[in-house]
């Protein structure tokens, strides 16, 4: 089952380091199909700045030769993270490049909305056996320090 951390840490260096993580493991993946969608909800006026992930655990098994990841949201689906193998093969750490329409200012959600996690597997994404990844962002609640005044 995933799990979600949330710090909420609204200190400088809070808001300069990772401020949330949710992490998937294979057992998350259900669909008897190539790709499957899990989703973390984004509230309006919430601002994701940066993204990156650890891959406890490289996904394998079944008859899988490949697995992948991307990461965005309804507007760009690979925002974030794009295409990055979390196969046998693939980096313990990413991902290796960032989407430039998120790049290092992040984006601000005017509405609702959900962050997108694409599973895609040469084969049936629950036949496998192993995995485990965490994604970590830097969410920032513009809300929270709204209407404020400076002294």
């Amino acid at each position: 089952m995933s799990t979600q951390a949330l710090k909420n840490d609204k200190s400088i260096q809070g808001l300069a380091t990772y401020t949330d993580s949710i992490r998937f493991t294979h057992e998350d993946l259900t669909t008897a199909g190539t790709t499957q969608t899990l989703t973390l909800a984004i509230k309006a006026g919430q601002q994701v700045r940066s993204v990156a992930y650890k891959l406890h655990t490289a996904f394998s098994g079944g008859s899988l030769s490949s697995f992948t990841i991307d990461v965005g949201d309804g507007v760009d689906a690979d925002g974030y993270i794009d295409a990055e193998s979390i196969f046998t093969s693939g980096a313990a750490f990413g991902p290796d490049s960032v989407d430039a329409e998120a790049g290092m200012l992040g984006k601000v959600y005017k509405e609702d909305d959900t962050i997108d996690f694409l599973f895609t597997g040469s084969g049936n994404v629950n036949t496998a056996t192993a995995g485990d990844i965490e994604i970590f962002f830097n969410i920032f609640d513009v809300d929270s320090i709204a209407g404020r005044s400076i002294n």
